[in-house]
Formats: structure tokens, C-alpha cells, sequence
């Protein structure tokens, strides 16, 4: 599917295997990715439902997905090349990524920093989630594999 980007730029989003091009944009976010998340992102991304954005075939943009069960998928990473921040990509992306995998999944969920804790960075981060249809389930703290003290807030979707 075809995106305008502006008048002279359209953006693809397709699902792809293109998971080397995932870590070198991830890698190109630090104030995103740290070490860890970056070699969970080298693990994960091979074995995730993987939905890119590109222009004129260059990678620019990434949404992964991991099923959970039968009817539910988990949102895992996203990223996007910092000069195309703020443009909507990431936005499409999801949609057109949910619009395809609706088909085979009910719900979707996405897992993120709780409201609890204060950060700019975050706070934007859910609202993303909450304007594309994303609403809050619940707060666990501590979350299996997070440290106590960084609550994780639960999202979900429904899809259909």
C-alpha cells in the first residue's frame, strides 16, 4: 500500500523479512534503544511478524508483532529513522499492519512504562497508543522480566 509522505514522496508499507535493516534503525535511535533493547530487537525480529515502511525501497521505518495465542498478537517494537519522526509513518504503519493481521487476530495488545511514573518521552509514547485506538487494561508491577520499580502498563486494541 501507497502513502504520501508530501506531494513528491510516497511511502510502501508491506510486510517484509528485512530484519538486518530493523537493527541498523534501532541502533540509529539511542534515546530509544539501549544496549539490551537493541540485542533483544537482533533476537526478537527474526521471529516476529515484521511490517516495514519504505521509501524508494530503503527501509525507514519498522512495526513488529509476536502472536500470543490463537487470537492474540503483541505488539513488540517500533521504529522509525529520526529525520521521518512527527510525519505520521508510524501511525500508518500500525493501522495498515492491524488492518492486514485483523484477519487472523482479535486483539492486539502493547506493553509500555505505567502512567505512574512521570517521563516526557513515555507520556508521548501513550498517547500515541491511546489516539490510534489503543486503551489502557491494567498496571503490574513488577511485570515478569522488568525490574520492580519500572511498572509496565498493558494496552490493548481490539481488531475485530
Amino acid at each position: 500500500m501507497l502513502y504520501n509522505l508530501n506531494n513528491d514522496k510516497k511511502i510502501r508499507i508491506k510486510k517484509t523479512k528485512e530484519s538486518n535493516n530493523v537493527y541498523l534503525i534501532a541502533k540509529s535511535l539511542p534515546d530509544y534503544f539501549d544496549r539490551k533493547g537493541l540485542m533483544n530487537i537482533k533476537r526478537d525480529v527474526k521471529n516476529h511478524i515484521l511490517y516495514g515502511a519504505f521509501l524508494n525501497n530503503e527501509m525507514i521505518g519498522f512495526v513488529t508483532y509476536k502472536k500470543i495465542n490463537p487470537e492474540v498478537i503483541e505488539m513488540t517494537w517500533m521504529g522509525i529513522k529520526e529525520e521521518f519522526h512527527s510525519k505520521g509513518i508510524g501511525k500508518k504503519m500500525i493501522m495498515h499492519s492491524l488492518r492486514e493481521l485483523k484477519n487472523k487476530y482479535k486483539i492486539c495488545e502493547v506493553k509500555t512504562l505505567a502512567e505512574t511514573c512521570l517521563d516526557a518521552g513515555y507520556e508521548r509514547t501513550r498517547k500515541f497508543y491511546k489516539k490510534i485506538g489503543f486503551i489502557p487494561l491494567e498496571i503490574i508491577d513488577p511485570y515478569p522480566g522488568w525490574t520492580r520499580g519500572n511498572p509496565c502498563q498493558i494496552y490493548i486494541k481490539i481488531l475485530r
